[in-house]
C-alpha cells in the first residue's frame, strides 16, 4: 500500500512537472511568434470608406462615408469612366476627342466593373486591358518609332485635312510556355510564361534597344487611400542597401511630378511611373484613350506620324478633350471608390493562414496597414486606418518576371508591390481572374510561385509548406 501510494504521488509530481514545463515552453514559443494580434479593423480594409457588403456585379461604389450629395459628383465622374469616347468633331461635345491613336474607347473597357479586364488566351491578340509600354534596355527613353506606349487602334475620319487614313501602330499576339514545378511534398504545379509577337507594325521596326513591357490593367478601388498615405510612412520602409539584413531591399521610384516639377515617390503604375492618382488618371486619358487634359495637353502623335497629326488638327479650336472641371470629377470618382470588405478572417483556417503570412515574411513587402494623412484634400479619405498590404516600393522580383527595360530608376527586374485588398474577389465579381503585372498567373497560388529575386526565400518557404498550410495561407489572402 505504501509503495502504491508513493507511486501515485510520484506520478502526480511527474505529470505536474510535465504540464508546467509544457506551459512554459508554450509561452516561450508564443514569445517568438511575431504575428501581430488580430484587430477588428482588418474587416474594414478601407477604414470608414469600406463598402458594407460585397457586390456580385461590380467594384464601383462610392466610399461609404462620402455624403449623399457629394456622391452625385462621384457618379458624374463615373460617367466619364464608363461611357465610350468618340472622334472629334462630334455633336457630343463632352465625349469627343478620341485618339487619333488609342488603346480603348473608355476606362471601363480595361477596368471591367472597376476590376481587371479579361486576359488573352494562347495565340490571341492582346485585348485593350493588356497594353504594352516601350522601354529601353540602356536608359529611360521612348522608342523613336512608337513612343512610350503601343497604341494599336485608330480613329476613322473622312476630312479635307487628311490625305489618307490614320493607321494604328500595330498589334501584339500572346503565347504562353508551360513551366512545370514540384512542391516539397511532391505535388506538381504548372505555370505559364508569356511570349509576345509584335505584328502589323505600321511605322517600321522598333529600336533595337527597345523592349515590349506588358501591363495588365489593375483594379481601381482604394486608389485614393493609397494616394493619401503620407510620404514619410513609405520612406521609412526604404532599405536600398538591405541594412537590416533581411534580404529585402525595397526602394522608391522617384519621378518628376507633371504639375509642379518636383521629385515625388512614384506610387502608381507597375513600376511607380506616376506620383499622384490625378496624374495617373491624366496619363491614362492621354495614352490609353487619346484624351488631352489639363495635365497632359498634347496629343501623342510622333513627328513621322503625319496623318495622326492631321487628325489631331481637325478640331480648329485646339481645346482640351476633357476640361479641368470634368477631369476633376473623374479624379474624384477614382479617389473615392470604396474598398470591398474583408470576409472570413476568424475561422480556424484563416487564423492559421494569417499566422503563416507573417511567419513566411509576406508582410516584409506587403505592408499590412497605414493611417492615411489626416490633412488629405478629401475629408472622407483622411485619417483612415487602412489595410492595403503594400509598401508601394520597387523590389527585385527575379529574372522570371523581368522585362529588361528601364523606367525612371526602375530596372527590368524591379516591380512595385501591388496591394492585396480585395484580390480574392476577382472571379466572384467578374467571372474570371488573372494576376501579376501581365496577367500570366491564373490563380493567387501561381502568383506566389512566380516570386523570385529578393522574394525567392519567401517563395521557397511557400513551396516547403504542407498542402493544408498552403491552402490556409491562400484562404487568408483570398479573404483580405
Amino acid at each position: 500500500m505504501i509503495i502504491r501510494r508513493n507511486y501515485r504521488l510520484n506520478m502526480r509530481i511527474i505529470i505536474g512537472v510535465i504540464l508546467f514545463v509544457g506551459a512554459a515552453l508554450y509561452k516561450v514559443a508564443e514569445s517568438f511568434d511575431d504575428t501581430p494580434q488580430f484587430s477588428a479593423s482588418e474587416f474594414k480594409p478601407g477604414g470608414e470608406t469600406t463598402r458594407k457588403s460585397v457586390s456580385h456585379r461590380t467594384f464601383v461604389y462610392p466610399a461609404e462615408n462620402v455624403p449623399i450629395m457629394t456622391q452625385l459628383d462621384f457618379w458624374d465622374g463615373f460617367s466619364f469612366f464608363r461611357d465610350p469616347w468618340v472622334a472629334s468633331p462630334a455633336i457630343t461635345k463632352d465625349r469627343d476627342g478620341l485618339g487619333p491613336l488609342f488603346n480603348a474607347r473608355s476606362c471601363k473597357t480595361c477596368h471591367v466593373d472597376g476590376g481587371r479586364g479579361k486576359p488573352p488566351n494562347h495565340g490571341e491578340l492582346a485585348p485593350p486591358a493588356l497594353l504594352f509600354r516601350f522601354l529601353n534596355i540602356k536608359s529611360y527613353m521612348a522608342d523613336s518609332r512608337y513612343g512610350g506606349q503601343l497604341q494599336p487602334l485608330n480613329v476613322r475620319l473622312s476630312h479635307a485635312n487628311l490625305d489618307g487614313p490614320v493607321k494604328g501602330e500595330g498589334q501584339v499576339r500572346v503565347f504562353y510556355d508551360q513551366i512545370v514545378g514540384t512542391y516539397t511534398d511532391g505535388t506538381e504545379y504548372t505555370l505559364r510564361k508569356p511570349r509576345y509577337q509584335f505584328e502589323n507594325y505600321h511605322y517600321g521596326q522598333m529600336d533595337s534597344d527597345s523592349r515590349l513591357s506588358a501591363r495588365y490593367a489593375p483594379a481601381v478601388y482604394g486608389m485614393g487611400l493609397l494616394d493619401a498615405i503620407k510620404a514619410e510612412d513609405l520612406l521609412v520602409q526604404e532599405d536600398i542597401d538591405d541594412l537590416d539584413g533581411d534580404g529585402v531591399s525595397g526602394k522608391y521610384n522617384f519621378v518628376v511630378d507633371a504639375i509642379d516639377q518636383t521629385r515625388q515617390i512614384g506610387r502608381f503604375g507597375f513600376k511607380g511611373l506616376h506620383s499622384t492618382l490625378e496624374q495617373q488618371i491624366a496619363g491614362a486619358f492621354v495614352n490609353d484613350i487619346g484624351i488631352t487634359n489639363p495635365i497632359f495637353e498634347q496629343e501623342q502623335c510622333l513627328p513621322h506620324q503625319v496623318r495622326c497629326q492631321q487628325a489631331a488638327d481637325v478640331d480648329p479650336n485646339g481645346t482640351l478633350d476633357i476640361p479641368k472641371k470634368l477631369h476633376d470629377l473623374t479624379v474624384f470618382m477614382g479617389q473615392t471608390i470604396a474598398v470591398p470588405p474583408a470576409r472570413d478572417l476568424t475561422s480556424d483556417q484563416a487564423i492559421q493562414g494569417r499566422k503563416l503570412f507573417y511567419q513566411i515574411g509576406c508582410n516584409t513587402c506587403h505592408t499590412p496597414s497605414y493611417i492615411t494623412d489626416p490633412d488629405y484634400v478629401i475629408a472622407a479619405i483622411a485619417g483612415q486606418k487602412i489595410w492595403p498590404y503594400t509598401d508601394l516600393a520597387l523590389h527585385d522580383m527575379g529574372e522570371g518576371l523581368a522585362d529588361e527595360g528601364i523606367e525612371n530608376s526602375a530596372t527590368g527586374i524591379e516591380w512595385r508591390t501591388p496591394p492585396l485588398w480585395g484580390i480574392g474577389l476577382q472571379k466572384r465579381v467578374q467571372g474570371f481572374a488573372a494576376y501579376l503585372h501581365d496577367g500570366r498567373a491564373r490563380t493567387i497560388e501561381e502568383a506566389v510561385l512566380w516570386h523570385g529575386g529578393e522574394a525567392k526565400s519567401h517563395q521557397q518557404k511557400f513551396i516547403d509548406l504542407k498542402i493544408t498550410e498552403r491552402e490556409a495561407l491562400l484562404h487568408f489572402i483570398n479573404q483580405i
